[in-house]
């Protein structure tokens, strides 16, 4: 018998170890008393941050993370980039105005200018810019409100288990029940789900090209038959047009 099997007969086995103990720090726990249940990533991932740069955060045990959320994918470049640092002291040392509703200013302008430069010739003769809020559920709403003002069409087309935000427009598109739920019969006016032709977990249990081709089929066929129950949705042609790679198709309203 070796030495190794011995001890291993001998010495208890040892319980794997958490590799971090997420414990309550006093700012963690002003937080839960203080912020509402709306913060969704606390409750998930109960750190306290106090510096970051890179990809790398640093909370206030001075234990260092790799930061794979990077602000819901806002910070492209990472926390703190140069770049970005110099650009934000420019502004301050400039006196620049901070804060101008929807007034213009050299910026704002420069910035429309340069997003309107990299656009496709046909779709900058008709483009227009909206600056909505600082979040993509605000993007969401400001979609849902324009489909519905330019077509004059109520219903909206969402797939299952699809995710847009937590505002009420953007939760109605929500496959989920749960964050919804207790909102009630708001929530649910105007919206149409659809199965979503997904490879790896096929509604109709086919999976693979044939699923896909068979979920498109079924989309196109619940759009276009009259006694399908379901109402034409705003910007049917181009939805259609996209699934089944015929966006001339007269056949669509």
């Amino acid at each position: 018998m070796s030495t190794a099997t011995r001890l291993a007969q001998v010495l208890p086995a040892s319980a794997p170890q958490p590799l971090y103990e997420f414990t309550d720090s006093p700012l963690l726990q002003r937080q839960q008393q203080q912020e509402s249940n709306a913060r969704s990533y606390p409750r998930r991932i109960p750190l306290a941050l106090k510096r970051a740069r890179g990809i790398h955060v640093e909370d206030v045990e001075g234990r260092q993370f790799i930061d794979c959320l990077a602000g819901a994918g806002t910070l492209a470049l990472g926390h703190n980039h140069p770049v970005v640092i110099e650009a934000i002291q420019r502004v301050l040392a400039d006196e620049l105005p901070l804060h101008t509703l929807d007034l213009t200013t050299p910026v704002k302008d420069r910035f429309v200018q340069d997003l309107f430069g990299v656009l496709p010739e046909a779709l900058r003769r008709e483009a227009k810019v909206q600056f909505c809020g600082p979040t993509g559920t605000d993007a969401v709403e400001a979609a849902l409100k324009l489909v519905r003002g330019a077509t004059g069409r109520s219903t909206v087309l969402a797939f299952q288990g699809a995710y847009h935000g937590m505002s009420q427009g953007a939760l109605s598109l929500m496959g989920s029940h749960g964050p919804k739920q207790p909102l009630g019969a708001l929530l649910g006016n105007g919206v149409q789900f659809m199965p979503y032709p997904y490879d790896y977990r096929c509604p109709f249990g086919l999976g693979g090209e044939a699923g896909v081709k068979a979920n498109l089929h079924y989309l196109e066929n619940l759009l276009l038959d009259p006694e399908s129950g379901v109402p034409l949705p705003a910007e049917a042609r181009r939805f259609l047009g996209r699934a089944a790679g015929s966006p001339g198709n007269a056949g669509w309203p």
